[in-house]
Formats: C-alpha cells, structure tokens, sequence
C-alpha cells in the first residue's frame, strides 16, 4: 500500500457544528443491533468502594461543584471574562440564552411521537446549563431560581412519572440535567430541594440504570441493550448516568452504594463503545453521532476528573486523542460526508473540541470550535498562545482505517471553494448504515455535487430492521446512493452483511487516490467489484473508476445524487451540471457503450416503495446504465476545467486500478 501521507502538522481550521443541545433527532434506534466488540483492558476496573474513596479524597467534605469544574475553575472564567474577547463572547451569548429563558413557563411531560421524551430531556439540559451556570458566574438568584422550576417539574412525581426508561435515553439526558443542576447549584438549594432532587436522580435515573447493569430490568419497562452496545446510545447513556451517580455519591450510606455501583458498571460499560474510536479517531455512525456520543463522553471523563482526579484510562483508550479530527475531515466545504442517517449540515458547535484540545495538547482540535457557540465552551475553552496558524500545513487527505468505518475523504485544500471528495467502505450492517459500500461525495467552486440523500423517517415501520425492512426505503438501499446497482430486484441490492476493505491510499502534493474491493457487497453477482477514486492533476480532477468481474452478463446501474441542473452532451459521453452559478463537466471514459442519463431520485420499478417515506423532489440522478455487461471497466473524469475534458475525451483505456500510483493515475496519450 501506498501510504505516502504527509506528516500531520499542526494548523488552523475552522468548521461549525451542530448544536448539540438541540439534537432530539440525533439519537439513534440501535436496538437494531447488538455488537459486542472487544476493548483494552490496560487499566484495572475500580470497584464501587474504591470510587467512593477516591471521590471523597479528591472532594473532600461533599464538595461542590465538581461536575466539568469545580469552584476554582468558575473562580478563574469569571477573572479571565475581563481579558479574554472569546470568553466574552461566549458569556454575552450565554445571558442572553438565560434571560430568554427565564420568560419561559416549566415543561412538560410530552411524548409526542408515542415513544421519546427526548425532546423534554434535551431541553431541560439546556436551560440548566444556561441557568446554573449563570448562577455560578453571576451570583444571581433569579437564574438559580428560574432553574429550580424545571428541575422541581422533573423530580415531581405526579407532573413527571418517571423519565422514560423504555427509551433510555431520555432517562440518560434528564439524569445529566437533574445532575448539574444539583451540583452547580449546590449552595443555593435547600436541605429540602436537595433532597427532592437527590431521590429523583436516585429512582428514575440511577435505580433504572442499576437494573440493567444487573440484568433484572424488564424489557417491556426499561431498554436493556444499551450496556452492551459499541455505538452512541453506550456512551450517552452511561454517560448520563455515571455524571448522575457523581453528583450525589457522598451524600448518605444509601447514595454511596448505590452510586458506587452504577458507576463501577459505568466505567466498565462505556469502554465497549469507546473501544470503536481506535485505531485513527473513526466513528461508523457518521458526523452527527459523532457529536452527541463525545460530547457524552467528555461530560463523563471530565467529571471523573474535576470529581475523582482520573478517568481511570478512559481517555487513554485507543483512537480517542486522534477523534478530534474526524469533524475535521468529514466536512467538506459546503456539506458534510453524512454517511447513513447522519445529518449533512456542517457541524456549527462542538465544545467538546475545547477539552479534546485540552485533553491531549493539540492545538487543531481548539481551533476548530473557536467560532462555535455554546455554554459548555466557557468552561473547556482554554486561551491559545497562538489564535490563528497556518491552514496550509493541516493535511489534505484523512483515512480512516477501521474496518467498521472505512472512510476517506481528500481535498485540493482548505479553501471554501477547495475540491472535496470522500468515499465510503466500511459495514453494511453498523447501526444507521446504509446500503452504501462504494458511497462517495463530492464538493467544488463552492458547490456540492455528488449528494448524499442521509436519513429517512426514524418512525417507518421496520426502519430499523437491519435484517429485512430497512433495505425497503430508497434512501437507505444502494440505489439511494452514489455507488453501483447490479442486476436490480425486489431484495437488498447490496449484501446486507457486506464489509468493503481499503486496498490502497496514496497521498502527496499533486494528487491523492484510494482504492476499495467492494466485492462482498456484491457476491451474488459479482465476482470482483473494485472502485477507485483519485482527486488528481494537481487537484483539479477526479477520477471515478469501477472495475467489475460479473458471474454472467448482467444489469449495471451507476448512480450520482446532484441538485444541479443536469445537460447531457448529443452523444452522451459528456455531462455539464449547472449550480449556484458555477459548472462542472463530467465525461465517461469508458466504456464506449456507457452513456449519461438522467432520472429521478426514486425506487427503480423493481424495487419496493412502501408508503411514508420522504420525497426527493429537489434532487435527481445522473446515471450510466449497461446491459449484457460481464467484464466492464467504468471509468467516469469530473472537473471544473472545460478545457481538460475536451483534451480527454480521446482516451480509450483508462489505466487500470492496478497501476495507479504516485506518479498517476491516467494514461497519457
């Protein structure tokens, strides 16, 4: 394998986040799936009497806060608030958001779709921050009092029955919530407030919790499969939990044991889904996902710190001090690579960025969240000595290698009209996956061309049914992708159980390519299946080339996703896409009987079309359809450069993904 990546330098980039707090939709149904996945276990697991030690010997005397910070740190935002424009900022921001809040009557208890509270529990969470954390900076009662009404609905059991255990992350982020509040506003609430809020956290979030750690929760009562899990509901859930079980663990015999024990079952619990970040910082469920499970884990592991003084080797698992630069790499310039039912807007607020930074001393990560806005920012936020670098020693070209992932994105640089192409290998079957090995994107001038349609209702029946019904909706089979269609039918039109593997990556100055075998995808066809993709002539061409060895003469379609106006040349071999004003020429190189079409973002007319899903009116397809093919090479040239197609539409044989190299991958005629 090529490999010949550029040393990582450190640089500046900033990209913006979705904020998190607002993310109802963001957490997954993985009950679909329940992998078990193995992980280090580099450092001894603590039991429940050495975590109550250790927490009251680090805050001795049930000291409070200690949940992300502890009174010295809001000691010092507030002395630097004077200095530092960026804290400034951020506080500005910050009493706006409380103020408004403040006009604002108690929640409810709404589970307005028959299933989540999710939306209650994140804005509980919210507005606690902003309010308890005003309090903290401020002084001011009216904040601490106006929070005391949301977390007193909450804990008030005829108003609140319970926090939604049978959707467990509700209980999780209405735990997190009830926590910090009860921590930053420790030294406001009564003997008696404390206590309301004490059994609450203790009977509708830890207690719960407890009986599935146990394995003595009633499926039908409380959703079991999260300890077990590798993906986002792990990390959110024990997450919650364990910064719930910090915050009252010293306060009786009764919370020490308990607390004790969830959080020992936490801290063995999490580690399964953390254990997926490695080797490279990869995360299989996409972009989205990525920021709500770390911004769990950061709220988890600097608990642990500012509460205890050690995450007890949480944050020195594999792959978590390189994940920072996944957000990083993913986003292109106009959308973001938004595999499976990840969202495809560039992420606005990523504050766990600041305590990667901090976390691991690496400058890139702060950079990233400079320009996002969050409360949770005042806090992890950290002054740089230097606030602006040079973006050209970031690395143009990111892989990410694990199996389950298998992503690779490449761009011509970090310019907001910079080329930007990703392409996508990894498992068919991990949780939001779609139907998509061979999946790619692609942004230039400004404008995303090659789209990625992301998620579909999460309420469809079997939308989650890895096994069967999720591969009935368009946007979730391979047809609703950028990749390849063999011999169409009314089944999976890929290999539901699929895994692709990376075969080669090259990366230097002039060009970066990769290869993946997407073989397996399509062994019912297939005898070989390969793709390549390579951001080439000194970055200013892109080169799609699929290489297939069928079983028989077979059906091939070839699809890409686009928003543009579509104009196809007199003979077919050349397209033009008309967008925002800017334009990019694709031609077919090969073969000579391929030819462009356009069609609509719809099932084929042998593929199934429950009712329900969601329309793709704004979106159509560029396609090239081959009949009666056996061994075909299709080779496929994008650019914004209509001079370089006119020069290539004389080639006839596309130089074959065996002989790509650093020194090319085209012939030269």
């Amino acid at each position: 394998m090529h490999f010949e990546l550029r040393f990582f330098r450190k640089s500046f980039y900033l990209i913006t986040s979705l904020c998190v707090f607002l993310s109802g939709c963001l957490h997954s149904e993985e009950e679909i799936t329940k992998t078990e996945h193995e992980f280090p276990q580099n450092t001894a697991l603590p039991s429940g009497q050495e975590i109550i030690k250790s927490l009251k010997e680090n805050s001795p005397n049930k000291e409070h806060p200690r949940l992300m910070a502890t009174d010295t740190d809001f000691k010092r935002i507030k002395k630097e608030l004077k200095t530092d424009e960026n804290l400034k900022k951020w506080y500005n921001s910050l009493q706006l958001e409380a103020d408004r809040i403040l006009q604002e009557p108690a929640v409810k208890y709404e589970i307005s779709d028959g299933k989540r509270l999710l939306p209650i529990s994140g804005e509980v969470l919210k507005r606690t921050v902003n309010l308890a954390m005003m309090y903290r900076l401020t002084g001011n009662n009216r904040y601490a009092n106006r929070a005391w009404k949301d977390l007193s609905t909450v804990a008030d059991d005829k108003q609140f029955p319970n926090w939604n255990p049978t959707h467990f992350l509700d209980t999780a982020e209405m735990t997190l919530a009830v926590a910090i509040g009860y921590d930053w506003l420790y030294d406001y609430l009564s003997f008696n407030q404390k206590e309301i809020l004490r059994t609450a956290l203790m009977k509708k979030g830890l207690q719960p919790a407890l009986e599935v750690y146990r394995g003595t929760a009633k499926a039908s009562e409380i959703s079991m499969f999260w300890k077990d899990v590798t993906h986002n509901w792990n990390t959110i859930s024990n997450g919650g939990i364990g910064v719930g079980a910090l915050a009252i663990a010293d306060e009786s015999p009764e919370t020490e044991a308990l607390s004790g024990e969830v959080l020992q079952y936490a801290i063995e619990s999490i580690r399964k889904s953390l254990a997926v970040y490695a080797p490279d910082g990869g995360m299989p469920e996409g972009i989205s996902y990525w920021s709500h499970a770390t911004i769990y884990m950061a709220y988890f592991l600097s608990s642990l710190d500012s509460a205890i003084g050690t995450d007890y080797g949480l944050s020195s698992m594999e792959g978590i001090s390189e994940t920072g630069y996944y957000p990083i790499y993913v986003q292109g310039m106009k959308g973001t690579f938004n595999i499976g039912d990840a969202g495809s807007n560039i992420i606005t607020t990523a504050p766990q960025m600041f305590w990667f930074a901090n976390k691991y001393k690496n400058q890139d990560f702060s950079y990233f969240a400079l320009k996002g806005n969050h409360p949770m920012n005042l806090i992890w936020y950290r002054k740089q000595k230097k606030e602006k670098s040079d973006i050209t020693n970031l690395s143009l070209d990111r892989v990410f290698m694990n199996s389950e992932i298998g992503l690779i994105t490449m761009r011509s640089g970090w310019n907001s009209d910079a080329t930007f192409v990703g392409i996508h290998a990894g498992n068919n079957q991990q949780p939001h996956g779609d139907l998509d090995i061979g999946d790619f994107v692609f942004d230039t001038s400004g404008v995303q061309w090659a789209y990625e349609l992301g998620s579909d209702n999460y309420n469809l029946p079997g939308y989650f049914d890895m096994n069967s019904g999720r591969w009935n909706y368009y946007r979730k089979r391979a047809e609703g992708q950028n990749t390849l269609v063999v011999n169409p039918n009314k089944g999976p039109d890929q290999n539901i159980k699929a895994s692709a593997t990376i075969t080669d990556f090259s990366s230097t100055d002039r060009q970066g390519f990769t290869i993946i075998n997407m073989s397996s995808a399509y062994e019912r066809d297939a005898i070989s299946v390969r793709r390549g993709i390579a951001l080439t002539g000194d970055r200013t061409i892109v080169v799609l080339q699929d290489e297939l060895k069928l079983k028989a003469p077979s059906e091939v379609y070839w699809f890409m996703h686009t928003k543009s106006k579509i104009e196809i040349s007199k003979d077919k071999k050349t397209v033009t896409l008309h967008l925002s004003g800017k334009r990019l020429y694709g031609h077919i190189v090969s073969p000579a009987q391929g030819h462009f079409s356009i069609m609509d973002a719809k099932p084929l007319p042998s593929s199934p079309n429950p009712a329900g899903q969601g329309d793709n009116n704004d979106i159509k397809k560029l396609a090239i359809h081959l009949n009666g093919v056996k061994d075909t090479t299709l080779s496929v040239i994008f650019t914004t450069d209509k001079g370089k197609i006119e020069r290539e539409k004389d080639w006839k044989n596309p130089l074959p993904l065996s002989k790509w190299s650093t020194s090319g991958v085209m012939n030269s005629n």
